[in-house]
């Protein structure tokens, strides 16, 4: 059997609805659901679904903030056009600055939130990979110190701890460590 044509789809463009299409394709080809590449498929799938909906949010979390903003100037604008001497002006400055720089500020915390959850994303998907490298080094280099392994295989995770590390090449890392332990255990199941 060959590797079907939604495994290049997934590797071309790791999404959902990719990920969804190559599960179908490879139970109608007759892989069996109990293979480990099922496992890693879901698991896969679990991760770029949160990814997918957490970028969605954060986008329009991101939206909403900078709208925010810009009704900023709209509303003060509208309060002072209404003040009647420079004393109620002042007054008027103030508390339409206060009062909105502080909605400002609490949309600016809902993106931060969105950050630190597509974070927390990174971190559980890494989790899960890091078992399956060691498995997976375990299995191809059973010489190789335990020591040494888990130095190497915290080396690969490092940048996902990282807060330095943006989120989208967090992304990118894991996605190919997903895909790799997919091909490889699919190449296995089809030789099989």
């Amino acid at each position: 059997m060959k590797l079907p044509p939604s495994l290049f789809n997934l590797l071309r463009a790791p999404t959902a609805a990719a990920a969804w299409d190559l599960r179908a394709e490879l139970l109608g080809l007759g892989v069996e659901p109990t293979e480990k590449a099922f496992r890693l498929l879901a698991d896969f799938y679990r991760y770029l679904e949160r990814i997918e909906t957490g970028a969605a949010s954060q986008g329009h979390s991101e939206r909403a903030s900078k709208m925010e903003i810009g009704s900023l100037s709209g509303v003060v604008g509208a309060d002072l056009a209404e003040a009647e001497d420079s004393g109620e002006w002042a007054r008027r400055l103030l508390s339409a600055t206060i009062t909105e720089g502080l909605a400002v500020m609490a949309t600016r915390q809902h993106v931060k939130a969105w950050r630190g959850e597509l974070d927390s994303v990174h971190r559980e998907a890494a989790w899960f990979l890091y078992d399956e490298f060691w498995t997976w080094a375990s299995c191809r280099k059973p010489d190789l110190d335990p020591a040494e392994r888990r130095q190497l295989l915290d080396q690969l995770m490092a940048p996902i701890h990282d807060d330095k590390v943006p989120s989208g090449a967090k992304q990118l890392i894991l996605c190919s460590l997903f895909v790799l332990l997919l091909v490889d255990s699919l190449a296995t199941a089809v030789e099989s």
